[in-house]
């Protein structure tokens, strides 16, 4: 039987492609992991957490960066394997409570 959690919850998988000639750092937010992404790779990066909200990228010249979403929990894979898997159970995006400004 599936929990209420289960039910409200969402899978997300998006593909991003190095189409440049030089490698890119691949920066996973808000756990801080780092990785090469070598010319012409692709990574795929697998999102699962509460709906509602969904994952967000940022491109620049010399990296990319996906950040998962509050309750998420992000893995990420480059041809079907799955990288940072030595770090143990992977930990949701904890929930940000906006401070209010003066």
């Amino acid at each position: 039987m599936r929990t209420k959690q289960e039910e409200s919850s969402v899978v997300v998988s998006l593909r991003i492609r190095n189409s440049c000639i030089t490698s890119l750092a691949f920066y996973l937010e808000p756990w801080g992991e780092e990785y090469l992404m070598p010319p012409d790779a692709t990574f795929e990066v697998v999102a699962k957490g509460p709906q509602g909200d969904c994952l967000e990228v940022a491109y620049a010249d010399d990296h990319i960066t996906v950040y998962g979403w509050s309750g998420s929990v992000v893995s990420l894979f480059h041809e079907g394997v799955e990288l940072g898997t030595g770090n143990g159970t992977p930990t949701p995006v904890p929930s940000v409570t906006p401070r209010n400004k003066a």
